[in-house]
C-alpha cells in the first residue's frame, strides 16, 4: 500500500511540475513550432475559403504561401522570446500555461479565417479548445517535446523553399524570355499610365475651373489630347480588360467571371513575344492584382507590396493585432488633436502612387537594355479621398471635426449604405485634392523619365479606367451607370517626332482602340492586329477607318459592388449599354428602357430626348448603331 501511495503521490507531484517549457530554449522552440503549424493551418483554410466562398480568389499577394506562415512564426516567436526572457530571469512559469496560451492563439488565428464568425465567438471557441487541449498535451509533454524538436527544422526548411520558389521561377522565366527574338530596330518604349477613378471633367486639362492637373496639362502639349475619350466600362476590371485586349466587355465576360481568362491575347503578351521587356506596377491590388488575369504577358508584375508590415498583416492574427493597434493609435491622436488629418484605414490597404512610381523607376534602372512596355496603375484618386500627408488641401477646407474626417475615411462604405448628401461638397473638394496630389506624382514621373533620357523616345499614353459619380444621377461612386461622369476619361498620347504636339481631338473615341494604336506605333500594325482601329488616324497615321464611325460603346453587365444603393432611377438596374457618336449618346438599360442625350447642349445628360417626335429618326439611327456595334464583335 505504501508503494502504491508513493507512486500516486509521485504522479500527482509530476503533474504539478512545470512541463514542456522549463527552459528558455524549450519555450521558444514550442512557440516557433506552434507558429509554423498555425501558418500551415491558415494556408489550408484560406484555400478552402477561396474555393468555397470567393470564386477561387485569395485576394492577397501571391507570396501569401510563405508570408502567412512567416507572420505566424514572427508573432509566436515574439511571444516565445518574451516567455524565454521571463524564465531566464527566474520566473516560474507553468509549462501548461505556455501550452494553453499557444493553443489559444493558434485556434483564434484559425477561426478568424472562417467567414462570418464574430470575433467574440472566435475567442470563446479558442479558449475552450485551449483549456481542454493544453491539459491533454501537458499529460504527454515528453512526447510532444520530441515531436516539436524533430519537426521544427523541416518546417523552417519548407518555409524557406516556399519563400524562394516564386522569385526563382520569375528570374528563370525572365531569362528565358530575354533570350527570345529581339524587338525590331528603332522600336519605341511604351508607357501606359492608368489613373484609377479619374473623371475627365475634374481635370484642368479639360477645362475644369480648378487647376487640379498642371503637370498633366503641361505634358499634354507634347502630344494629342482626346477630349471625348470614353471607357468601355465604368469600373476597373472590365475597363482594363478591354484596354489590354481591344475587345468589348460583352466579348470578355470578366464581370460575370471575375477575371480575364486566356481566350483573348493581351497587349503585354504581343509586345513580350516581339522582344519587349514587359512590367506592370499597380496601386489597385484588388482588381488589378495577378488574380485579375491582367498580369498575363508581363515578365515582372508588382501588385501587393512585400514589406515587414504587409508580412505581419498577412495572417489573420497579425491583421487583428495591427488593426487594433491602429484603432487605438487613432483614438489617442484624436484625443490630442481632434481636427488632425486622418490616415487611410488598414481596412483599405492603399498602395500610393509614390510607391508605384519608385517600383517602376527601380525596375527601369535594372532591366535589360531593350525596349520596354510598362503599365502603371495609380490608385490615389479612388475613395477614400485622403491625399498623402501632409495634405495640401488647395481646394477645400481641412476636415474640421472628427466626424468629417471619419466620413472621408469611410466614404465608400457610408455612401453605399445611405448617401451622405450633406458631405458631398467635402467629398468633391477632397477628391480634387487627391487629383492634385496625383498630378504632382505624374510631374515627378515625367522628370524621372527625362533625367534618364527616355521621355523623348517613349510612347506615353495617359488615361483613366473610369470616372466617379457624386450623386449627379442618384449614385455615389462608380460601376453604377454609363453616364458621362463615370465613363468620360482623359486620354493623352505623346511620342515626339511621331505624334504631333498641341493637337486636340473632339470626336468621341474608345479606350478599346488603345491596344491597336500601340501595336501600330510599335511597328506591328500589320501583325497580331487587335480589333478596332488605331487612334493615329486623327493625326495622319495609317490606322485605317475600320469601325471608326460606328460609335463608341460602353457596357455595364454587373455592378462592382452589390451593396450600392439601387433605388434611384439614375442608377442602372441590371445590365446597360450606351453608344456615343457625334454629339449624341444613346442609353439602353435592361430594366429602365432607353434614353437619348445631346452631349453638346446637355453634357450632364439630364434631358432625355428619346420621347420627342423630332428625335424619332435619330433615335432609330442610334438603335441601329448599337445593334451593329454588338454584332461586329
Amino acid at each position: 500500500m505504501r508503494r502504491s501511495k508513493s507512486l500516486a503521490g509521485g504522479e500527482a507531484s509530476a503533474r504539478q511540475q512545470p512541463v514542456h517549457g522549463q527552459t528558455p530554449v524549450l519555450v521558444l522552440v514550442s512557440c516557433l513550432w506552434f507558429g509554423l503549424m498555425t501558418g500551415v493551418g491558415e494556408l489550408v483554410l484560406v484555400g478552402l475559403r477561396a474555393f468555397l466562398f470567393e470564386k477561387g480568389f485569395v485576394l492577397r499577394s501571391r507570396q501569401f504561401v510563405w508570408m502567412i506562415p512567416l507572420s505566424d512564426l514572427l508573432l509566436f516567436g515574439a511571444m516565445g522570446a518574451g516567455w524565454g526572457l521571463a524564465v531566464h530571469a527566474g520566473a516560474r512559469i507553468s509549462g501548461r500555461l505556455v501550452l494553453a496560451v499557444n493553443l489559444a492563439f493558434a485556434m483564434l488565428a484559425l477561426t478568424l479565417v472562417i467567414p462570418g464568425v464574430h470575433l467574440v465567438t472566435c475567442v470563446l471557441v479558442a479558449a475552450g479548445i485551449s483549456y481542454r487541449g493544453s491539459r491533454w498535451l501537458a499529460d504527454r509533454s515528453a512526447g510532444f517535446e520530441r515531436v516539436t524538436a524533430r519537426t521544427l527544422p523541416s518546417l523552417v526548411f519548407s518555409l524557406v523553399i516556399l519563400a524562394l520558389a516564386p522569385t526563382t521561377i520569375e528570374i528563370a522565366s525572365r531569362r528565358w524570355r530575354s533570350a527570345s527574338k529581339p524587338a525590331p530596330p528603332f522600336s519605341p518604349n511604351v508607357l501606359l499610365v492608368v489613373l484609377d477613378t479619374v473623371r475627365a471633367d475634374h481635370l484642368s486639362l479639360h477645362g475644369y475651373a480648378r487647376n487640379t492637373t498642371p503637370n498633366l496639362k503641361r505634358f499634354a502639349e507634347r502630344g494629342v489630347v482626346f477630349h471625348r475619350a470614353r471607357a468601355a466600362a465604368p469600373w476597373t476590371l472590365p475597363s482594363h480588360a478591354s484596354l489590354f485586349t481591344g475587345r468589348w466587355p460583352h466579348e470578355l465576360g470578366v464581370e460575370e467571371r471575375g477575371w480575364l481568362d486566356r481566350a483573348r491575347p493581351t497587349l503585354a503578351e504581343h509586345l513580350r513575344d516581339r522582344g519587349y521587356a514587359t512590367a506592370g506596377f499597380v496601386g489597385n491590388t484588388f482588381f488589378c492584382g495577378r488574380e485579375s488575369g491582367l498580369a498575363r504577358g508581363f515578365e515582372a508584375y508588382h501588385d501587393f507590396p512585400v514589406t515587414l508590415g504587409t508580412i505581419v498583416r498577412s495572417s489573420s492574427l497579425g491583421w487583428l493585432i495591427s488593426r487594433k493597434i491602429e484603432r487605438m493609435r487613432e483614438e489617442l491622436l484624436w484625443a490630442l488633436a481632434p481636427a488632425r488629418p486622418v490616415r487611410v484605414s488598414l481596412d483599405f490597404d492603399r498602395k500610393p502612387a509614390a510607391t508605384v512610381r519608385r517600383e517602376f523607376t527601380d525596375w527601369l534602372d535594372t532591366h535589360e537594355p531593350r525596349p520596354f512596355f510598362a503599365f502603371l496603375n495609380f490608385f490615389d484618386a479612388h475613395d477614400p479621398y485622403l491625399p498623402p500627408a501632409p495634405p495640401a488641401h488647395p481646394f477645400g477646407e481641412t476636415p474640421r471635426t472628427r466626424r468629417e474626417s471619419m466620413i472621408l475615411r469611410d466614404w465608400g462604405m457610408l455612401a453605399r449604405a445611405a448617401p451622405a448628401l450633406e458631405f458631398l461638397e467635402l467629398a468633391r473638394d477632397s477628391y480634387d485634392d487627391c487629383l492634385a496630389a496625383l498630378d504632382a506624382e505624374l510631374g515627378q514621373l515625367f522628370r524621372e523619365l527625362d533625367l534618364r533620357g527616355l521621355l523623348n523616345r517613349t510612347l506615353v499614353i495617359i488615361t483613366a479606367d473610369h470616372g466617379e459619380q457624386f450623386y449627379e444621377h442618384g449614385g455615389i461612386g462608380h460601376g453604377l451607370s454609363l453616364y458621362r461622369s463615370e465613363v468620360h476619361v482623359p486620354l493623352v498620347i505623346s511620342l515626339p517626332g511621331r505624334v504631333p504636339g498641341s493637337t486636340h481631338v473632339h470626336e468621341p473615341v474608345s479606350l478599346r482602340d488603345v491596344a491597336q494604336t500601340v501595336m501600330e506605333m510599335a511597328g506591328s500594325g500589320g501583325e497580331a492586329r487587335f480589333p478596332g482601329c488605331s487612334l493615329s488616324r486623327f493625326w495622319g497615321g495609317e490606322g485605317g477607318t475600320m469601325n471608326a464611325d460606328g460609335g463608341v460603346l460602353s457596357e455595364l453587365h454587373a455592378q462592382v459592388e452589390h451593396g450600392h444603393e439601387r433605388r434611384s432611377p439614375g442608377v442602372a438596374h441590371g445590365s446597360a449599354r450606351a453608344i456615343a457618336a457625334g454629339r449624341y449618346v444613346y442609353h439602353l438599360r435592361e430594366h429602365d428602357g432607353e434614353a437619348l442625350y445631346d452631349l453638346e447642349a446637355d453634357p450632364d445628360e439630364t434631358r432625355d430626348l428619346s420621347r420627342l417626335p423630332e428625335h424619332r429618326a435619330r433615335l432609330e439611327e442610334y438603335r441601329r448603331k448599337l445593334a451593329a456595334r454588338l454584332g461586329d464583335s
